[in-house]
């Protein structure tokens, strides 16, 4: 988990990560191993990545 959330706040737009509901701003993500999916949100205007939920499999 430390590893994708450094790499979510080095580049929110992480390859492979897919827009939620339609909204570019809400993108979620497979974590690398087949271990879950991350979901996070980008503000744009102030530059913060929050992570919001982390979806284990």
């Amino acid at each position: 988990m430390v590893a994708l959330t450094a790499s979510i706040a080095e580049d929110p737009w992480l390859k492979g990560s897919t827009p939620l509901e339609g909204d570019d701003d809400w993108r979620e993500v497979l974590i690398p191993g087949g271990r879950g999916i991350a979901e996070y949100r980008i503000s744009q205007d102030t530059h913060e990545v929050i992570l919001i939920r982390i979806v284990p499999f």
